[in-house]
Parts: structure tokens; sequence; C-alpha cells
């Protein structure tokens, strides 16, 4: 969104030390994806949803973040096995912590989020330090993340990376013509949300095809 910090990668990475400082203490996936759930409400802008303001209000850390939060926790924990053989993610894992230390975490990333938009509304000029900072840690993870693992998924390479391209193109394409699409924040929340649904249900469908190749082998 313009005069704050950027969905991906300004929160996530700003939060994402927490992880690091308290590896225990901390749920990564939570932390990340509770992180950007405030703006996942752009998503439905001029569709009637009542989600914004209230995505960024204190009770919306409860009725909107942790929810959608805890959502995407599960599908991304469902993915992990695919989604770590194909792109540079380090140490994602199929099973979480517990539930309480996802629930806590989600929270967390969530209202780290608010506090950093009303860091920049009274420090406009903060906004240009947060966006430097969102790609310098940005640059800084691909380069101390270790690249895809051998996994499951691996033999399906071609069929990840065409699924993901049939689900994401098309959904990419239809943004233009969607209710306030001229709302740069509003696109641009949608066009994150179109590249997550097609890595995964590219996961999902090279996770079917592992499955049948070890049935009929």
């Amino acid at each position: 969104m313009p005069g704050v910090p950027l969905t991906f990668p300004t929160h996530p990475v700003t939060v994402w030390p927490l992880k690091l400082w308290r590896p225990r203490w901390f749920d990564g996936v939570a932390l990340v994806l509770g992180s950007m759930a405030p703006d996942l409400a752009y998503a439905l802008d001029g569709s009637g949803w009542p989600v914004w303001p209230f995505s960024h209000e204190y009770a919306g850390l409860f009725g909107w973040c942790l929810p959608i939060t805890l959502v995407g926790c599960r599908l991304v924990r469902r993915a992990a096995p695919v989604l770590t053989a194909h792109l540079p993610l380090g140490d994602l894992r199929a099973a979480g912590p517990r539930w309480w230390v996802t629930v806590s975490s989600a929270l967390v990333g969530a209202a780290s989020h608010l506090a950093l938009d009303r860091v920049e509304a009274r420090l406009p000029l903060a906004e240009y330090t947060l966006h430097v900072v969102g790609v310098v840690g940005l640059l800084a993870w691909c380069l101390t993340r270790s690249g895809p693992r051998r996994g499951p998924g691996t033999r399906h390479s071609r069929l990840f990376w065409a699924v993901t391209a049939m689900v994401t193109l098309p959904l990419v394409a239809l943004i233009p013509f969607l209710p306030a699409a001229f709302l740069l924040h509003t696109s641009g929340v949608r066009l994150l949300s179109a590249v997550a649904a097609g890595l995964l249900v590219a996961s999902a469908v090279v996770g079917l095809a592992g499955r049948c190749s070890v049935r009929c082998s």
C-alpha cells in the first residue's frame, strides 16, 4: 500500500529476526504469514465484504489475522515437502511446533504489521527506510538460504512449474478487471495471492502424482 511498509518483503523481513533470536519460541511460518495477514483483506476491495479497516484494528488480530494465518500455515505445511524440493526455503518442515507457539507467533506477526504501519504514519520518512530494509533483508535471506532440497517432488519438476504457471498466469491476467484494480496495494496483494495459489495447487498436484507413482510401481 502506498505510504506504508510493503506487504512483501518488508513486513515479513522485519519480524523474521524474532525467529532467529529464539527459534523455539516462534513458528517462522506463522510469523511471516501473520505479518502479511492484515493486508490480505485488500484482495477483497470492492467486493462488499467489510474486512477493511477491521483487518488493521486490534479486534482484527483475532477476528481476521489469526484464522487467516492458521489456515495459511496448514496449507503451507501440507505443501512443504514439494515446496522445499523446488524453492530455496531452507528448513521448512511439514510438522509445525506446538499449537500455542503457532497461535502466539501468528498474533505477534500480525501485531508487528500494525505497529510498523503506525510508525510510518507518525514518521513518513520511515517509509523509504522500511522499503530499503525489506529489499536488503530479502536479498540477505536469498543469499543465506540453502537451495532446493532433493525431495519427493523433485522428479516432477516440470509438472510443478507447469501447474504453477497454469494457475498463476490466468489469475494475474484477471487482476486488471477486478473491482478496485486501480489501487496499487489492492492489485499488489492480489498478485501475491495469485502466485501463492499457483504454488500451492502445484504442490498438491505433484503430491498426488508422487503417490500415484508409488502405487503403480
